[in-house]
């Protein structure tokens, strides 16, 4: 399934980039990890991760689940300069997509003040360690289906924020939403390649 709409498209810096990017953009990791791998292989997928960015008081800030931290929120350039403290940049690709409806005028700024506010009241939920093992055996064993509880994967934890906004995200049959689902709908336009 591996989404080609992301080849060819334009490097931008992060000084570039802060001033294009609006709430409610899209974050897609290709992660060279081997979780990261992982996920990429067993997805048929360009993509590991899947976040959403808020522009706030000049700063471009992520809203994530990511495995170790549960929901969490940090800077941007984290990515970029200091990825998990490690004074050096995430080891792989990061591009920024759109989610834009054609004759729309973009998101509601009542709908994005909601789902900021929920999104924030879900800060450190768990990550859904167990939905890893139910895709897999998906993938592998074509048995299972998703469930709705209290904990999110990267692109569960997406969906429900663009669900506060009254948008449906494109998944699979089963109910399982993976980063590449969401990089396929057809309403999510890649923007730029991001470079420290």
């Amino acid at each position: 399934m591996e989404n080609s709409k992301f080849s060819g498209i334009n490097e931008m810096s992060y000084v570039q980039a802060k001033n294009i990017i609006k709430t409610g953009d899209i974050l897609f990791c290709s992660g060279r990890y081997l979780v990261s791998e992982m996920i990429k292989k067993l997805s048929n997928s360009l993509f590991s991760h899947v976040a959403l960015l808020i522009y706030w008081n000049e700063h471009v800030l992520v809203l994530e689940s990511v495995e170790d931290d549960g929901i969490r929120v940090v800077p941007l350039s984290h990515y970029l300069y200091n990825y998990e403290n490690s004074k050096g940049k995430y080891n792989g690709e990061l591009y920024v997509a759109r989610h834009e409806v054609v004759g729309s005028p973009g998101f509601n700024k009542e709908k994005i003040k909601t789902m900021c506010g929920n999104a924030i009241d879900l800060l450190n939920r768990n990550y859904d360690k167990d939905e890893i093992a139910k895709i897999v055996a998906r993938i592998t064993l074509g048995i299972g289906r998703h469930k709705d509880d209290y904990e999110y994967m990267c692109s569960e934890f997406v969906d429900e924020c663009f669900k506060q906004m009254e948008i449906e995200l494109s998944r699979d049959p089963m109910g399982f939403i993976f980063p590449e689902h969401i990089a396929a709908d057809p309403n999510v336009i890649p923007l730029f390649e991001i470079s420290p």
